[in-house]
């Protein structure tokens, strides 16, 4: 590769994907010889796979130097794969692709296009989903929120297959939080961008490994990384109650004073405890959320732990 050359970078997290990987490696390697205007590389990020995952893109990449794979210790979620990736690509671009085969590789030519025009991002916006009926509706109503929490913050039906100019890569490798939320990240950075409108395939074969936990996960690592909301909702709560609370002993005192009627007996005294202590707990539950994510952040651990690496 001259010095003059324009590099590419592909990452893709790959989590026990050893049924998809042999037709992915096959795919991209037909992708790169067909691109001949730039140079390519992909960078695979191997993050506690118990498969043969491992193996088998070890000996594509002794067949082939531009296929790098970067083995972590143990399983740091697909952002902390990405975002070790992100550490090792050399790019002036990157590209950020699933290793499901869910994402077709014709679409990369048009985010370079878009990239080539000026965007420092192009994000790939799902036209239609493969997804259940309830995951499609949970998807919506996810967006909806987040947005409503960070002002429209998000584009609507953005997936994660995007492409990122070496600007942004770079300055989200300075970010040195623990719970990383990427795709808000790269929308934070608050580069140019533009979407790009794709039809989203079925897995080539194995099972999603995001399942139910991991996506709830997913959803609220976005809420409480880029909303306060949650906190000023208990404040407003705590607000209402109070009020709440005059309203009620007010009431109960006109009932004594102006007909003889004392307030209800241990029951209703029950109810309102066990209320306010619900409340109490719900608010606790959402500053410890807060906490524990700054009490991470001071730890100063690695956001990541490298095992091995191939052609990097």
């Amino acid at each position: 590769m001259g010095k003059d050359t324009t590099l590419i970078s592909f990452v893709f997290p790959v989590y026990n994907e050893e049924e998809n990987l042999p037709e992915l490696i096959k795919q991209i390697t037909a992708f790169f010889n067909s691109q001949k205007k730039y140079a390519w590389e992909a960078i695979f990020v191997e993050h506690g796979s118990w498969d043969k995952s491992f193996e088998i893109l070890r000996k594509a990449g002794q067949k082939d130097t531009r296929i790098k794979v970067l083995r972590l210790s143990r399983n740091f979620t697909a952002d902390g794969g990405i975002a070790a990736g992100m550490r090792f690509a050399k790019g002036d671009a990157l590209v950020i692709m699933m290793a499901d085969l869910q994402e077709p590789f014709d679409v990369v030519p048009k985010f370079v296009k878009k990239w080539e025009e000026g965007y420092e991002i192009v994000y790939g916006v799902v036209k239609k989903r493969t997804a259940s009926i309830v995951r499609n509706i949970m998807s919506k109503l996810y967006y909806k929120l987040i947005n409503k929490v960070t002002h429209n913050m998000f584009p609507e039906n953005a997936s994660d297959f995007r492409l990122i100019d070496k600007k942004v890569y770079q300055a989200i490798n300075t970010m040195p939080e623990q719970n990383k939320y990427l795709r808000g990240l790269v929308i934070w950075t608050g580069f140019n961008s533009t979407g790009v409108p794709f039809d989203r395939k079925n897995r080539f074969a194995g099972e999603s490994k995001a399942d139910l936990k991991t996506v709830m996960y997913v959803a609220l690592n976005g809420i409480f990384s880029f909303s306060y909301l949650p906190l000023r909702l208990v404040s407003y709560v705590g607000v209402l109650i109070t009020l709440a609370s005059f309203a009620l002993g007010f009431y109960y005192l006109y009932l004594y004073f102006a007909h003889g009627r004392e307030a209800p007996g241990i029951t209703s005294v029950l109810l309102i405890m066990l209320f306010l202590f619900g409340i109490l707990f719900s608010a606790l539950g959402i500053i410890s959320e807060y906490l524990a994510r700054i009490y991470d952040d001071v730890k100063l651990r690695p956001n990541l732990i490298v095992k091995e690496t191939v052609n990097l």
